[in-house]
């Protein structure tokens, strides 16, 4: 196993003292210092768990994400700018022919998600496979059993590491068969011990005497080319090295951070087809002319979108959207929650830039967009009159055409597979803008959507019952009373005739 730890410092930080470093033979102590932080672990197929190498033997690319929603900064991020909607997202390409059954065994026994199969949970895009699950706290419901099984019942040490990655800001698990290995990254924006301030306060040591940890503590290092980013600090290979090394490295960069912000929430009222408002602080420039600015959704039901409203360029125009490059996913019209099997579906969005920008100079106001949206009629339920439906923030980026993108896998943080980059060119490069938590402490947004309840819909199939009786005797007792009067009536006219 491998292990490198990075530590990031924002160049609006002061710079990072010497007493906040101290290198032992076998330990580095570090001290009061705030920095977003990045743990990676890196195992050979044969490192592996026998359960795990059940799992993506059958995959010839296996992505498991999860984003906590939180802890958003308008700070410089470096290489570490891109985010994902809240949740856990899994992206699967098969090896071969492959069904990928254990990775649905996977799921279901350690985070409780109904898998029957992939292709009935899963949605496709082509070979690739993509599940999304909205709740931020499948992630520790996932590690706490699987620290279990890795650990055993004994390994208190052990265990209590790998639940410490449940309180990661992202955690990012990569396997590619090509080179059979499985890379976990785990970021932490700010330290989760007891620092008010979110500082780091820790002690890094090998766990064996055989092991090297690779620790770097960098910071911006100047101005650099636009596509790239430059880095400088100190790096040493703890259990190895008797001093920090000095260290300047600068490489081309898939992901950078954009100093605008954006908030959403859905139109008030918003009945059964809502309307959700993205609101964009952009400034009046773009990073370049030809760069188009993007919103990616990962929309859960009991949420669709009706793709034939999509499709309706002057409609999307007045939304500010300037098209819809992708639906892929659950799009049934008239189908409820209970019938799908699929958790939904996924849309990129061009938003409509052009004429935002053409009039910042006069108006200097925010631009705005919105995506409209529809409910699914939910299951009854006992005690319930509504239940409560959450969709998280979309992504706002920048896509921009490259010029280095052959040299992007130079970069020792690159990211890829993160859901919406496979929908662009590779030579692409993106600009992420920070989603800005103002009334909400997660990047969501939710509203109440009305539901039967079930103990009234038993009072309401009685009555109707009740009705219906009653208006059947009435029928039937008109019918006999009209039967009954016209038989006597026909009788006394006989008996006159008599």
């Amino acid at each position: 196993m491998k292990r490198r730890i990075t530590f990031l410092v924002s160049p609006q930080e002061n710079e990072v003292s010497e007493d906040a470093l101290r290198l032992a033979k076998d330990k580095l102590e570090i001290k009061g210092l705030k920095a977003i932080r990045e743990d990676r672990f890196t195992f050979t197929f044969d490192e592996l768990p026998q359960f795990v190498k059940d799992v993506v033997r059958q995959t010839q690319e296996l992505h498991l994400r999860f984003d906590n929603g939180r802890n958003y900064d308008e700070k410089w991020k470096g290489p570490f700018a891109s985010r994902l909607p809240l949740g856990l997202h899994i992206l699967a390409l098969p090896l071969r022919e492959s069904k990928m059954t254990n990775l649905c065994s996977f799921i279901l026994k350690y985070a409780d998600i109904p898998c029957s199969s992939i292709e009935t949970a899963f949605i496709s895009r082509g070979r690739l496979k993509q599940l999304y699950v909205p709740n931020v706290d499948v992630l520790p419901n996932i590690l706490k059993p699987l620290g279990n099984k890795i650990c055993g019942p004994s390994q208190k040490a052990c265990k209590d590491k790998v639940l410490a990655l449940s309180t990661a800001t992202s955690l990012d698990l990569k396997y590619d068969a090509a080179s059979q290995t499985l890379d976990v990254s785990a970021i932490w924006a700010t330290s989760d011990g007891n620092s008010k301030d979110g500082s780091w306060d820790v002690q890094i040591k090998p766990d064996t005497s055989a092991d090297k940890v690779e620790v770097g503590v960098l910071t911006s290092g100047g101005k650099s080319p636009e596509e790239e980013i430059s880095l400088r600090g100190k790096l040493a290979m703890v259990g190895q090295d008797d001093e920090l090394k000095p260290a300047l490295v600068s490489f081309p960069s898939r992901h950078h951070a954009r100093p605008s912000i954006y908030m959403a929430d859905f139109n008030r009222p918003t009945g059964l087809h809502p309307k959700l408002e993205v609101t964009l602080a952009l400034g009046g420039n773009s990073p370049a002319a030809e760069c188009t600015l993007n919103a990616y959704f990962t929309i859960p039901q009991p949420f669709f979108v009706d793709p034939y409203q999509l499709e309706d360029d002057k409609l999307m125009k007045s939304y500010g959207i300037n098209k819809i490059k992708v639906v892929d996913g659950e799009t049934d019209l008239e189908a409820p929650e209970w019938a799908m099997s699929k958790w939904g579906a996924l849309v990129l969005a061009e938003l409509d830039v052009a004429q935002y920008l053409s009039t910042w100079e006069k108006k200097r106001s925010p631009m705005e967009f919105t995506l409209p949206l529809h409910l699914r009629y939910m299951s009854t339920h006992p005690e319930k009159h509504s239940e409560t439906a959450t969709l998280p923030w979309p992504m706002v980026f920048w896509a921009c055409p490259s010029e280095q993108w052959n040299k992007m896998s130079t970069n020792p943080f690159d990211r890829r597979m993160l859901g919406y980059d496979e929908y662009f060119p590779e030579e692409t490069y993106f600009y992420h803008l920070t989603p800005k938590l103002i009334n909400s402490t997660l990047s969501r947004s939710s509203l109440e959507v009305p539901i039967l309840n079930s103990v009234d819909s038993q009072l309401i199939e009685w009555g109707t019952m009740g009705v219906i009786v009653i208006g059947f005797l009435w029928v039937f007792g008109t019918i006999l009373t009209s039967f009954f009067g016209a038989s006597g009536k026909k009788a006394e006219e006989h008996q006159k005739k008599e």
